[in-house]
């Protein structure tokens, strides 16, 4: 291998940036209503059922951030960037591919865990216009985050492809030699 993997470098830094803010947020608190109040009153202009039921939602979604499920993804997807960023540091470009590969595989089944998650929450939501805007909200963070896994995916395929089909050249040329 000549060529140094930039691609994973890119891509575990993206990657390890947006797992350290997914542990962050499983290690802060989960809110309560009575930490919440200040919102409800504080918000002027604001009905009073809405900011009642946005601090419902919230306490709800964060409920869900802290479940069993997606607390053993996050560390497992934290575990999988570490595990490939000590194999790119020891220059085991193969092995971080895989994990790096695991590791999307894991994100992808957290975006769509996420995703039922909060269709749970936006139930809370009693106006059809609030509730379909937070509907909307929900489907494209999930669609963004399936979308730009896959894309990840695609890019580590397509170069474990391409070095693949290099190694099987040189193979070819030092037979023929």
């Amino acid at each position: 291998m000549k060529k140094k993997p930039i691609y994973l470098w890119v891509l575990l830094i993206f990657s390890a940036l947006l797992s350290a803010m997914s542990l962050f947020g499983i290690i802060s608190p989960v809110p309560t209503a009575e930490s919440m109040n200040n919102l409800e009153t504080s918000a002027s202009g604001v009905n009073a059922t809405y900011a009642k039921e946005l601090v419902a939602y919230t306490i709800k979604v964060s409920e869900h951030g802290h479940s069993i499920f997606n607390i053993l993804l996050v560390v497992l997807s934290v575990i999988l960037v570490v595990v490939s960023l000590v194999f790119l540091v020891r220059k085991n470009i193969q092995l971080a591919n895989y994990t790096y590969l695991a590791y999307v595989f894991v994100a992808i089944v957290g975006s769509i865990y996420n995703f039922i998650g909060v269709q749970d929450a936006v139930l809370l939501f009693t106006d059809p216009n609030i509730r379909m805007g937070a509907e909307l909200g929900a489907k494209g963070s999930a669609i963004f985050g399936i979308v730009l896994n896959v894309i990840f995916l695609a890019i580590v395929f397509y170069k474990m492809w391409r070095q693949q089909k290099e190694l099987t050249e040189t193979q070819e040329e030092e037979e023929l030699a």
